[in-house]
């Protein structure tokens, strides 16, 4: 499938630049050799479509890549490292090995990429066949297994190039890796269109990519985003050439506006999901004027503010978003009930609070779920942590709730700061938000627990802070902790 490109590239354009590491530049014409050696190696294991989805782990992100296009070669679905119910894993690192999973050996390792370079022929498959499971944020609970067909990973594909890419080809550099739905996209895609695909390099590491290539893609999370600030180096100079794209979680306002400050100004939000892919993009400087807006629907996507009686509200009223598209599932792998709940009449229903406004530029508000109700004061948590990342010495805060002694769920937030900030700072930020306020207690945090989209994980914050309040840790002005 995406294989095809590959080795298309490497007879066309065999000295172009297909992947780089911190270690290593690799050729079009090396990628596609080594792509065919564990090709042929998988195959002498047995495995092969019928095989069922495939998960990989690995500790390099050159041979994780390898090993994945390898699979798309013969035609097998790929799963994802953490995804314990693929019917096969396979693994480089230490463990035992099972049915169900087989560990590569450095001795393996080593054997298969000494061999002589071998044509294994991209496998013929039903493009309607399964092609790539991956898994959904676990914003809400346990993550949830998303099928996806070789076809739907073409037209996202194909959405993508159409929207967020846009001629823009250099180096891309993927921050989530190739493991998460952002990463998995672009690489492919990339691949398709004979990028450089920069892989496993750290922050620093890639500030300097940034300075020495004239354009690229740089594809990564606010989390991480707010990581390339810290360690920026005086004098940086990134080349013109450069967009980034944000997925995983909400952009705070200030965060864009220090990023295409000191980054780059070309910087796009987009919203998706794992079940749907892309929906919504935007530029991120329309954050300024619009807080939460994600953009306007991409092609062919169709997005929906609906009520409680599952019709649509009027521009500017809040309500839940419904997402319908040619590149969406059905459903999840066995999991009918969450199935049930999640792809109804046709539409996904992300779990997410939004408006429509009357330009057609969609805003999210917030998770359902994550909408706080504390002594009859409704507040979206994401109003409070973008109000206190205004200020210069805050990092990043989370919003949350938890139990007070008479059972009655109390606003806390986590507060991440450089230096000494007091509590009349703190509110006097909240208050500038110009929403009603519940009663509030600040914690400070070292840093703040997030899933593996950089989500924030709100139940972890209540349970640590239910926790350190049974120690008798609570206490200082407004209930602290420090």
């Amino acid at each position: 499938m995406f294989d095809v490109y590959v080795a298309f590239h490497a007879q066309m354009r065999p000295r172009a630049v297909a992947v780089i590491t911190p270690r290593r530049r690799v050729t079009y014409a090396q990628f596609n050799a080594d792509v065919n050696r564990y090709a042929a190696a998988f195959m002498e294991m047995g495995i092969t479509p019928a095989t069922g989805v495939v998960a990989l782990e690995s500790r390099q992100p050159y041979r994780h890549v390898v090993m994945l296009m390898a699979l798309s070669r013969l035609g097998v679905a790929a799963g994802t490292a953490t995804d314990s119910l693929c019917e096969l894993k396979l693994s480089d690192q230490a463990g035992t090995a099972t049915d169900r999973v087989r560990r590569l050996t450095a001795d393996w390792l080593a054997a298969v990429e000494a061999r002589p370079p071998i044509e294994v022929p991209s496998a013929p498959r039903d493009l309607d066949s399964l092609g790539r499971v991956l898994l959904s944020s676990g914003t809400t609970g346990t993550p949830r297994r998303v099928p996806s067909t070789w076809r739907q990973r073409l037209d996202r594909g194909a959405s993508n190039m159409a929207t967020d890419i846009r001629g823009k080809l250099g180096v891309w550099a993927l921050l989530p890796g190739v493991d998460s739905g952002q990463g998995y996209n672009l690489s492919v895609l990339g691949f398709t269109l004979g990028v450089t695909i920069a892989l496993g390099f750290g922050a620093a590491e890639l500030l300097e990519v940034m300075e020495r290539h004239p354009e690229g893609i740089l594809g990564l999370t606010p989390n991480q985003l707010q990581g390339l600030l810290q360690v920026m180096p005086p004098g940086f100079e990134p080349k013109p050439g450069w967009r980034a794209i944000m997925s995983g979680a909400a952009l705070p306002p200030a965060l864009a506006r220090a990023a295409r400050t000191r980054l780059t100004p070309d910087i796009l939000i987009s919203y998706g999901a794992t079940e749907f892919g892309r929906a919504a993009l935007a530029p991120a400087s329309l954050l300024e004027t619009v807080p939460g807006a994600v953009g306007w629907p991409a092609p062919g996507v169709q997005i929906e503010v609906v009520g409680p009686d599952g019709r649509p509200v009027p521009d500017g009223e809040q309500g839940e978003i419904r997402i319908r598209s040619h590149k969406m599932g059905a459903t999840y792998l066995d999991n009918a009930e969450a199935s049930a709940s999640t792809f109804r009449d046709g539409f996904v229903y992300p779990g997410d609070l939004g408006r429509r406004l009357p330009d057609g530029c969609f805003v999210v508000d917030g998770r359902i779920d994550d909408r706080m109700n504390v002594g009859g004061i409704k507040v979206m948590p994401n109003l409070l942590e973008n109000a206190l990342l205004e200020h210069p010495q805050v990092r990043d805060a989370a919003a949350f709730t938890v139990p007070g002694a008479r059972g009655v769920e109390e606003c806390w937030i986590a507060v991440v700061a450089d230096g000494e900030i007091d509590r009349d700072t703190l509110m006097a930020c909240l208050r500038a938000a110009r929403v009603q306020l519940p009663h509030i207690h600040f914690a400070r945090a070292p840093e703040i627990p997030r899933n593996a989209r950089s989500k924030i994980d709100r139940p972890a914050l209540r349970t640590q802070t239910q926790a350190a309040l049974a120690k008798g840790k609570g206490g200082g002005k407004g209930g602290e902790i420090v």
